[in-house]
């Protein structure tokens, strides 16, 4: 259920504790608001549209539950914030479309909006409308753009680079001072510019092979 709104109301000056709406005398509504809802079922919970509404959420609320993930505070640098929300979010995108692509087609568009027992209306209502799994698809999606473009205004793969860079100067000095005091021969000092060379290029293919 909705949490009542705390405030003033801006209509009347006085908190709803309750139901969010106003008696014929304008002050808050004293009754308990339906499920799902900020309003009771005198002021609207029960109107279809209400009860479809206050299933929608439920649904929603659900879904992100399953998604969610909570930790500690941990200390980071904004770039590297940047990657791990970028794989975060490809990650997030590609599980919520396997959801997506094993529901049927008929799910996808067409689901239970609406149940009503007791009463000349009751019932099951069932409408068209996007299934919560796909607008979480789609949400993800649009956030996997948005977090794309920040890298990229960031000039991530140009830091990506200089980090690079950085590691292969420290080890090209770290490799000379090795061999200086290895006392190698001449003809092992010829054969270390053909064989360390060769050995950092199938390093370095091996971890592009993994990311």
């Amino acid at each position: 259920m909705n949490e009542p709104d705390p405030m003033p109301c801006t209509t009347c000056g006085e908190p709803h504790t309750k139901c969010s709406a106003h008696t014929r005398s304008g002050r808050p509504c004293g009754q308990k608001p339906m499920a799902g809802q900020r309003v009771c079922r005198m002021h609207g919970g029960s109107a279809p549209q209400s009860l479809a509404a206050a299933e929608r959420r439920g649904q929603e609320r659900s879904a992100l539950l399953a998604m969610e993930s909570f930790g500690v505070p941990v200390e980071v640098d904004p770039h590297t914030a940047l990657l791990q929300e970028l794989h975060r979010t490809a990650g997030a995108v590609a599980w919520l479309g396997a959801i997506v692509a094993d529901l049927d087609q008929d799910d996808v568009v067409w689901g239970r909006t609406r149940v009503k027992t007791g009463g000349d209306d009751a019932g099951t209502t069932h409408e068209a409308g996007a299934n919560v799994w796909v607008r979480l698809w789609q949400e993800e999606r649009r956030h996997l753009v948005a977090v794309s473009a920040a890298c990229v205004k960031a000039g991530i793969e140009e830091r990506r680079i200089q980090v690079v860079e950085a590691q292969a100067v420290l080890l090209a000095g770290t490799v000379s001072r090795i061999l200086e005091r290895l006392d190698l021969s001449d003809v092992q000092r010829g054969l270390v510019a053909v064989v360390v060379p060769e050995e950092l290029r199938a390093t370095a293919e091996l971890e592009a092979r993994a990311s």
